[in-house]
C-alpha cells in the first residue's frame, strides 16, 4: 500500500485545520467555516471506504436493468425515441472490461428522461423507476441522509 493513504492525507488535513489554522482565526465566521471543512473531510473519509462496494453494486444494477430492458423487446421501446440506440450502447458499455460506467449512466439518463417526459411505456417505466429507487438507496447508504456543506 502506498503511504500516505488517502484517509491519512484527509486526517492530516483535518489536523492541520484544527491545530494550526483554527487557533489563528479570529472571526467567528472563519472559525465556523474551518469547522465545516473538518466535518466535510470526516464525511469524505468515511465515504471513501464505502465507495468500492457502492461502485460494484451500481454497475451490477445497471447491467441487470439494461438486461431487463432488453428482454422487454422492441415493441416496448419505440424506434423514434432513440432509446434502442441508447440500450445497445449501454449493453456494449457494460460488456467492456472494465465497464464504461459513464456510457451506462448516460444511457440510463436517456431512459430516465423518457420516463419523465412520458415517452416510455409502462414496462420501461417500471424498470427505470426501480433502478432509480435502488440508486437513491445506495446513495443514501454511501453519503448518509444529509451531506455536510462548507
Amino acid at each position: 500500500m502506498l503511504r500516505p493513504t488517502l484517509n491519512e492525507v484527509i486526517s492530516g488535513m483535518q489536523r492541520t485545520i484544527m491545530e494550526a489554522l483554527l487557533p489563528e482565526l479570529t472571526s467567528p465566521y472563519a472559525q465556523g467555516q474551518a469547522m465545516s471543512a473538518i466535518l466535510v473531510l470526516a464525511h469524505t473519509a468515511a465515504a471513501i471506504e464505502s465507495a468500492p462496494a457502492y461502485d460494484a453494486a451500481e454497475i451490477k444494477d445497471l447491467r441487470a436493468t439494461f438486461a431487463a430492458l432488453k428482454r422487454l423487446g422492441d415493441k416496448h421501446i419505440s424506434k423514434k425515441s432513440g432509446l434502442r440506440g441508447a440500450l445497445a450502447g449501454a449493453i456494449r458499455a457494460s460488456a467492456k472490461n472494465p465497464p464504461d460506467r459513464r456510457a451506462m449512466e448516460a444511457a440510463m439518463a436517456a431512459f430516465a428522461t423518457a420516463v419523465a417526459l412520458g415517452d416510455a411505456d409502462e414496462g420501461v417505466t417500471r424498470h427505470v423507476r426501480g433502478y432509480i429507487r435502488r440508486n437513491l438507496e445506495r446513495s443514501r447508504n454511501l453519503l448518509g441522509n444529509s451531506l455536510p456543506t462548507a
